[in-house]
């Protein structure tokens, strides 16, 4: 593999940018793959900032709405990815702020049924408490999720999850 110099590397970094939205540690991750020093990584990522070729803000609410409406996940998943990424935490507060809730609502119903009729359990309450953990761990909040499974009211599931939170 060829060590890239700066200017190589500000060229590969602004078309990896043109082509997709990304975050600076997937920059910094591309741009240390191919052996920069990190003095150059450095200049080439405020260069990139100045430049709007780097968003974070703009990342985030891209990866927030794009990982709710085509991989279903909730916002506690989507949270803690950014956080991953190395995301600020009032970037990331308001990327969640700005997914849609009609949408988010909408996957969170189609998930709980999704998962509900995959449960497969001997009583009611089993196969509640199955799909209500399969939803949860696709990052929604069980106190959202409960409302789609069916009698979970009045099994107690609410106190359940309540008190986990």
């Amino acid at each position: 593999m060829v060590e890239w110099d700066f200017e190589m590397g500000q060229e590969r970094a602004k078309a990896y940018c043109a082509g997709a939205e990304h975050c600076n540690s997937e920059v910094k991750a591309m741009l240390e793959r191919h052996g920069l020093a990190d003095s150059h990584i450095v200049r080439i990522l405020e260069n990139l900032s100045n430049d709007n070729f780097v968003n974070e803000s703009r990342y985030a609410m891209a990866f927030a709405n794009d990982k709710v409406r085509f991989q279903h996940w909730g916002r506690r998943k989507i949270a803690q990815s950014l956080k991953m990424k190395r995301i600020d935490s009032s970037v990331i507060g308001q990327a969640l702020e700005g997914i849609d809730m009609q949408t988010y609502m909408e996957v969170l119903e189609q998930v709980v049924k999704n998962c509900y009729r995959q449960a497969k359990a001997p009583t009611q309450y089993a196969r509640n408490m199955k799909a209500l953990r399969s939803v949860v761990s696709r990052g929604f909040e069980p106190e959202l999720a409960y409302r789609f499974i069916p009698d979970s009211k009045s099994e107690g599931l609410c106190d359940i999850y309540d008190e986990t939170i």
